[in-house]
């Protein structure tokens, strides 16, 4: 079998299913200023130097994001795979062909595929009412106790949707997403970026988030939010009053990450008093709006100004932010 043969089968095996085709969009570009000392990282791969932002301005059901975070996950672990079948059948090939050669239309064929990656994509949600349970209570969470979620009612009632529970695929115990809440799903390789295990991108989200809520600019822009995050010994960002304000989760797959981190803006707090936030029973929440009463901040406001902060982090230099409604996920 010839090498243009063998890539053609290859291709025809793993083509990327379930890219979404995306409706009307608002698009932008941002250069972010990376003279600052924030940056962790920086890409390695060609593709790794612009992140795509697509920010939803409408409030989605949750099970909704976790689909259009998945479409994108599968999307750059099919190309992971494809990848490493090339290289795989590439080394059995010249094993047992030692006198196999590439002619050059098969070289630029392989060089292409080998060069293929999809961009790191950040999706900002604002979500209606939802518990999700991480997988560290995913074996003991019982029905009882979803039927408990699901029937709570807020002491401000700012959503017609009653909230559900959905367990999913991230670190953590139980968290809550819902309206006046900014959640961000980081979909990106690991691999991309120099020396930048999870542990350094758990990490580089924290300090995100940090800036985030230091920095903003509000009052049109003549003042700051100046909001002062910690860290403590638990995964996320609290206040000086000790407060937690933002929290953690995230996935890894063969260093493709998935979900990542919501910041309170403005939502109903007895939502997360509700339950025992982190495990831990004295942690409190709070939020933007509890912590600056005097300022009128919304959810897009702080999606923007996290994902500029990441891409610091990352040592990106471009974000390109698309502002959709909806997506649809029919292929």
């Amino acid at each position: 079998m010839s090498f243009g043969l063998l890539f053609k089968n290859i291709l025809n095996k793993n083509e990327l299913k379930g890219v979404p085709r995306v409706g009307r969009v608002q698009a932008f570009s941002y250069a972010t200023d990376l003279s600052s000392s924030t940056r962790k990282t920086q890409p390695v791969d060609e593709s790794a130097k612009a992140i795509r932002h697509l920010q939803f301005t409408k409030r989605l059901p949750f099970e909704k994001g976790l689909q259009i975070q998945e479409k994108f996950a599968k999307a750059q672990l099919d190309i992971k795979e494809l990848h490493a079948k090339i290289r795989r059948r590439l080394i059995k090939l010249r094993e047992e062909n030692v006198n196999t050669t590439i002619n050059d239309s098969e070289k630029q064929v392989i060089n292409s595929i080998l060069s293929m990656k999809p961009n790191p994509i950040i999706l900002t949600f604002e979500f209606d009412p939802t518990y999700t349970g991480g997988k560290r209570i995913k074996k003991t969470m019982t029905q009882e106790q979803i039927a408990r979620f699901e029937s709570f009612v807020p002491s401000r009632v700012i959503s017609d949707v009653m909230p559900k529970f959905v367990q999913v695929e991230r670190g953590g115990q139980v968290t809550y997403h819902g309206p006046g809440q900014m959640v961000a799903y980081i979909i990106m390789d690991l691999k991309s970026f120099h020396n930048f295990p999870a542990r350094f991108f758990v990490s580089g989200l924290e300090e995100s988030v940090i800036r985030t809520l230091k920095y903003l600019k509000i009052d049109d822009g003549r003042q700051l939010l100046n909001i002062d995050g910690k860290l403590t010994g638990e995964t996320g960002v609290w206040t000086v009053d000790e407060k937690k304000i933002a929290s953690l989760g995230i996935n890894v797959r063969r260093s493709v990450t998935s979900h990542g981190v919501s910041i309170n803006v403005n939502p109903d707090l007895s939502y997360m008093t509700n339950f025992e936030m982190c495990g831990l029973p004295d942690v409190l929440p709070t939020s933007i709006e509890e912590q600056r009463p005097d300022v009128s901040i919304n959810v897009q406001n702080v999606a923007v100004k996290f994902v500029n902060e990441l891409a610091k982090t990352l040592g990106v230099s471009t974000v390109e932010r698309m502002q959709l409604d909806d997506i649809n996920l029919e292929v």
